[in-house]
């Protein structure tokens, strides 16, 4: 009797089971007549109960992960700074994500940054084709070329809870704005430190008045504010990118889209390791993970070999250039001030650092204009 009973429930009610199972699930959202035959109801009685409640499930899973629909967030304005030409204007947010790391943490949206319009005027250059090892030539270990390689950070305005250090990395857009001004009056040409190796090597030509323009660890200001501003007056310049905070989409750090957008305009991407630890006296294996492991990143990301290095915090030894050569590295920068530079010592260069308090006065005193 009982069996019968059951056979009578299977037969009567298992054909509108997916429609009670839906409702009191809340899943309206789904056609059960547009359901795969996988996860179709076996009159006959095949399927359990437990078995149809899984198929149910994975083609939701499915249809959610295939749908092109997108979360509607708020829109987030960038406001303008007064003292400066506004650069980047967003329209939509996606993907806000809160900067843990401030006190006052402001909202920051990857994909609007990502997609507004950056005005720049020039035409994208990079092929992705890997460069030749410049050998040095019979003159190469006599050529000596005065080349300031400029050492920049933060690049972004103050947040309200910045500390000394903070102040110290941090050069202001506007200010940023007016040192580019003035080097460009003094005839200042920005070149890649690929070009100084070639002039140290081969003797090819470098502008009258060469300069670098390098950041270090490639915080996220640097493609709403440097980008543009350098190519206002036609200059580009190196990124050393910490790779594994980049991969880890950490919000104060460029993205891999924005550093690829960049190399295509000229820029150069080169690796700081991966998470800025000091490489001077420690083991190998942890000069392996931070040296080869960024570089690969690099290399995977934007599609050609990196070749030169910098020193996290400026600190180094001799371990550490012997790995950089075995990897095929050309160079190496520190953050020791210095101005001529030479092949021989192509992995101790010397740069200028340029801070919260560098005026143009202070900077034109470094440059000995």
């Amino acid at each position: 009797m009982i069996r019968k009973h059951s056979c009578w429930w299977r037969n009567n009610l298992l054909p509108i089971y997916p429609i009670i199972l839906l409702a009191f699930n809340g899943c309206t959202n789904v056609d059960v007549d547009s359901l795969p035959m996988s996860a179709t109801l076996n009159p006959t009685g095949n399927d359990s109960v437990a078995n149809i409640s899984e198929k149910i499930a994975v083609t939701n899973t499915v249809q959610s992960a295939t749908s092109d629909e997108s979360p509607t967030l708020p829109v987030i304005q960038i406001e303008p700074n007064p003292t400066i030409t506004p650069i980047v204007t967003v329209n939509t947010a996606t993907n806000v994500s809160r900067d843990k790391d401030t006190a006052t943490a402001t909202l920051i949206s990857t994909e609007a940054v990502e997609s507004s319009v950056v005005p720049i005027t020039a035409t994208p250059t990079s092929t992705l084709v890997p460069t030749q090892f410049p050998t040095p030539d019979e003159f190469g270990d006599d050529r000596v070329a005065r080349v300031p390689i400029l050492m920049y950070h933060y690049i972004e305005p103050l947040p309200n809870d910045a500390d000394n250090i903070r102040v110290g990395l941090t050069v202001h857009p506007g200010v940023f704005r007016q040192q580019l001004a003035f080097l460009h009056a003094q005839g200042y040409q920005s070149v890649s430190l690929y070009d100084l190796t070639y002039y140290l090597a081969h003797g090819i030509d470098l502008p009258d008045k060469p300069i670098v323009f390098c950041f270090d660890d490639g915080y996220r200001g640097l493609y709403q504010h440097a980008f543009p501003h350098m190519d206002a007056f036609g200059y580009t310049g190196t990124i050393f990118v910490l790779t594994q905070l980049m991969d880890e989409n950490h919000p104060s750090y460029l993205t891999w889209r924005m550093a690829h957008r960049m190399y295509e305009y000229g820029w150069k991407i080169e690796p700081h390791s991966k998470t800025h630890v000091q490489l001077s006296n420690r083991p190998f294996e942890l000069v392996q993970y931070q040296v080869l492991g960024s570089m690969q990143t690099v290399e995977a990301q934007i599609g050609i070999q990196p070749r030169y290095f910098s020193y996290p915090s400026g600190f180094y030894d001799q371990q550490v250039i012997d790995y950089l050569k075995a990897l095929g590295f050309w160079g190496a920068v520190t953050t020791e001030f210095g101005l001529e530079h030479d092949i021989i010592g192509a992995f101790t260069w010397n740069r200028i650092r340029v801070s919260g308090k560098t005026t143009i006065d202070v900077l034109a005193k470094y440059l000995d204009e």
